[in-house]
């Protein structure tokens, strides 16, 4: 199937290149910046996007059947494996709600992420919490938490002794006030100098974050960006120096709290992990609720490079699932494998693709907002979603998607009918804003991407801007280059890169203000934008106190910044997910305390 779409993308190439006759590149007339309006289309051929119809997150129901301990889960990765201290060691403050997910209340989809700040706060380490005011914390710190005792020497120092307040204190001093060289002084030290922690009660911290609430509260509160709960003791024993996420030294080193332990790594092989006896954690929800977690008693995860191996060992139940499936891979592996459920998503990161342009260069074509229309009017979303992707896609993807329909999204029959008419095929109308803004005879650009993205997609770009006088070149970079161009915001013309579209990210405006790595079209740059910066603040003040009033202006909001037309959004297509059916608790994302094997069924199915 790959082959018949890259075939029909060629033939029209050929056809294009037998009825078009590219005119000049040079502009008229020096391009101007209008205000984001546009008019109504009237001329023909034009083509009304489809509304989406087919629900983002297909997952199966929530389970009905009683959890049973024991077994292995094996999962595959490519990459080699760490030989410093994993993920599942240690714990945070807080962490993804399992219990919004579709294992409860289908809030959010795992797969893709939360969607809102509700969905990123299950307890962990803190047990409950209060936020008086903006930028501070009052953690009420769970009892019962033990120090793991792994069957290395690392763990006499703390001989499995319930963790304390004091811990947590020095844990947090540590890492943010001690260790220069650590993550969050690479990444945010003003936030890092700026913050500070005090134990308020035997079982009480008082976290203050004066800065960026929402950068401080991933990083340092919730924790996804950076924060754990190390043993301190552990750590100055060991002369441990450089810390992210539990890594940085010798897995025999390690001692946490969390769910697992790393007993085994294997360079270029494996990694093992076994089941922490003493973990404190409770299953929340369903009918397990109230056991002990983690259910498994060990996982193991293979290296394996390539992905052909891995189907094979999917297949014949060496390994228990897979993701990242395009619809007509999922569908292959259906056919063959009818045993496998499965779930489907659209992805909030590295999936949501867009063309980003240089807005802030006097010189070039999309400083004026009615080319960057154009753009977007002479692009066939319809198209590019049901011929590229077989209409497993959706179209309506910035700057949120359907996602977010409770924390700022609203679909796009909803939007304003000078929204939707961007998103109409309307080559003619196309013309006419082009010729407007001085490029009556289009106009020649390029766009880089890396070596390893599939420039396919990117050809369809190509082949429907032809059909208005822009002439597209496709510039294709080795990854390391194309990496630093990303990074440092540095090209010509246009870059091919993912979007951010998720919690929290979006709700930085990173893409859409200041000097910010996401922010690759220079939009807003100089906060100069009244409708952006009012929202902005209003957002800043309301943030992680009024959470009601945050999404309502990101739903307030969204129109304007899609009629801004600062990137060309590529439809999102839907990723898929299969397990084998033994594999119970699981909706196409790990979260490998609350998974159980049946052993029972696996035996009986021959595995």
């Amino acid at each position: 199937m790959v082959m018949n779409r890259k075939l029909l993308w060629w033939l029209v190439s050929c056809l294009m290149a037998l009825s078009l006759v590219l005119a000049a590149c040079a502009p008229a007339a020096t391009p101007t910046t209008t205000t984001p309006t546009t008019t109504t289309p009237t001329t023909t051929p034009t083509t009304t996007p489809t509304q989406e119809t087919t629900q983002a997150t297909v997952v199966p129901p929530p389970s009905v059947e009683v959890p049973q301990y024991g077994g292995t889960l094996t999962v595959s990765t490519t990459a080699n494996p760490s030989l410093t201290g994993t993920y599942g060691d240690f714990e945070q403050f807080m962490i993804a709600d399992w219990t919004r997910g579709p294992a409860g209340g289908n809030l959010y989809d795992p797969m893709a992420g939360p969607s809102s700040l509700e969905d990123s706060m299950m307890p962990t380490i803190a047990e409950s919490w209060e936020t008086p005011k903006q930028g501070v914390w009052i953690l009420n710190i769970r009892q019962g938490v033990h120090w793991a005792q792994t069957p290395f020497p690392a763990s006499t120092t703390t001989n499995g002794r319930e963790m304390t307040t004091k811990d947590v204190v020095d844990s947090f001093n540590w890492q943010v006030n001690e260790q220069l060289r650590s993550w969050i002084w690479v990444s945010q030290p003003a936030i890092a100098k700026a913050s500070s922690i005090n134990q308020t009660g035997p079982w009480q911290v008082t976290i203050l974050t004066p800065l960026d609430y929402l950068t401080s509260f991933t990083w340092l509160i919730q924790g996804a960006g950076y924060h754990r709960v190390f043993n301190v003791d552990v750590a100055r024993k060991y002369k441990h120096e450089w810390i992210y996420q539990g890594t940085g030294w010798d897995f025999k080193e390690g001692v946490g709290t969390g769910p697992w332990i790393t007993t085994e790594v294997v360079a270029s092989a494996s990694t093992k992990q076994i089941r922490n006896q003493n973990y404190w954690g409770k299953d929340p929800i369903g009918p397990g609720k109230g056991n002990q977690v983690p259910y498994i008693d060990v996982i193991k995860t293979l290296t394996i490079p390539d992905r052909s191996t891995t189907l094979a060992a999917l297949r014949t139940g060496k390994i228990d699932y897979f993701t990242g499936f395009t619809k007509e891979d999922w569908e292959k592996e259906m056919q063959q494998t009818p045993r496998y459920k499965w779930a489907k998503s659209m992805s909030n990161t590295t999936g949501n693709r867009v063309i980003f342009m240089r807005i802030d260069k006097e010189n070039k074509p999309f400083k004026d907002i009615r080319v960057r229309q154009a753009l977007m009017m002479a692009t066939d979303f319809n198209s590019f979603k049901n011929d590229y992707y077989g209409g497993a896609a959706e179209i309506d993807v910035w700057p949120l998607n359907s996602n977010f329909i409770a924390t700022g999204y609203a679909p796009l029959n909803e939007m304003p009918q000078e929204v939707q008419d961007l998103y109409t095929y309307n080559p003619t109308k196309a013309k006419e804003l082009l010729k407007a803004a001085g490029y009556p005879n289009g106009f020649k650009t390029s766009v880089v991407y890396a070596s390893t993205a599939d420039g396919d997609d990117l050809s369809i770009f190509k082949d429907q801007w032809a059909k208005v006088g822009v002439e597209l070149v496709l510039d294709v970079k080795d990854t390391s280059i194309y990496n630093t161009a990303t990074a440092t915001r540095n090209y010509e013309d246009m870059i091919y890169r993912f979007n951010y579209s998720n919690w929290p990210q979006d709700f930085y405006f990173t893409s859409r203000r200041g000097p910010s790595s996401n922010n690759i079209s220079y939009y807003n740059g100089d906060f100069s934008d009244k409708v952006i910066e009012d929202a902005f603040a209003k957002i800043d003040a309301a943030m992680m106190v009024d959470m009601p009033t945050v999404y309502k202006t990101m739903k307030e909001l969204r129109p304007y910044v899609m009629l801004s037309a600062t990137v060309i959004p590529r439809p999102t297509p839907y990723t898929y997910s299969i397990w084998n059916p033994w594999l119970k608790n699981y909706y196409g994302a790990a979260s490998t305390k609350y998974h159980w094997i049946d052993q029972s069924l696996k035996k009986s199915m021959g595995y």
